[in-house]
């Protein structure tokens, strides 16, 4: 249950030091860009397919490869393709011709993106009692461009994209350059959030605090297979998680101090 979730106790307890985002899919809203690129790519290759099974498929895909050089993109695109139920009665270089289309108009759309409603004002109030940070696979660039656009790049004390990454998430090493910009920390003092198994699967592995918000790319269903310490649909759900259990013990206190 919830009410007895070891996370949210740390939480309150004021245990809890730093909170490492992802950003694509759980920051920034990336499902309108990714579903007109999907669409209008199968659309001109008459192609049919459930369109919410692909987003998260190729989402699935976009997340990992965006973070590549293309070089290794290529190498590796036989395997990544292979998992696109959509695509598998096609040829390897007609998959990659596709693939290559859709994440061109992607990168284009994605640059347009908002961040979800009521981000900003989550993240303000966060910030007053956590160190936030950003660890994603997109360009540290495009991070910041977006943060800039929204005048909130002071709200995060790092920011850290592929580029800077001495490696990519499942791997847990993504999250080292985290606890180096701190004299001394624990790793349960964090909590990795973010909308694909890759960041539970990295937070996990690197031994701090997991929340997956099925807000983005993957599905609730998805994110519950890799058992995260939270399962969230969003920032807002995170944010009243922690302001109910605020009142909860403020309201204890109160009986406690009228029974003494």
């Amino acid at each position: 249950m919830l009410a007895d979730n070891e996370l949210l106790k740390r939480l309150q307890s004021g245990s809890i030091r730093g909170i490492i985002f992802d950003f694509d899919g759980t920051l920034l809203d990336i499902r309108e860009p990714l579903k007109k690129s999907i669409e209008e790519v199968y659309q001109a290759k008459n192609i049919n397919a459930d369109i919410d099974e692909t987003i998260e498929e190729i989402g699935a895909l976009m997340e990992t490869i965006q973070g590549y050089p293309l070089p290794k993109i290529l190498l590796e695109s036989y395997d990544m393709f292979k998992y696109i139920t959509s695509l598998q009665s096609l040829t390897f270089f007609k998959k990659l011709e596709i693939a290559i289309k859709i994440f061109t108009k992607y990168l284009t759309y994605a640059k347009d993106a908002p961040l979800y409603p009521n981000t900003i004002e989550i993240l303000k109030k966060l910030k007053k009692s956590f160190d936030l940070f950003i660890v994603s696979h997109n360009q540290t660039r495009n991070v910041l461009e977006h943060l800039e656009k929204e005048d909130i790049s002071s709200l995060f004390k790092e920011v850290y994209g592929a580029d800077l990454l001495p490696a990519l998430k499942p791997d847990p090493v993504a999250l080292r350059p985290i606890f180096e910009s701190y004299k001394s920390c624990k790793l349960q003092e964090f909590i990795m959030i973010g909308d694909m198994p890759s960041d539970i699967e990295s937070g996990k592995e690197a031994g701090v605090w997991t929340v997956g918000i099925s807000s983005g790319v993957s599905s609730k269903q998805t994110l519950a297979q890799f058992n995260p310490d939270v399962l969230i649909e969003t920032l807002d759900e995170f944010l009243k998680l922690i302001e109910q259990k605020k009142a909860s013990n403020s309201n204890s206190q109160e009986r406690l101090k009228i029974k003494s």
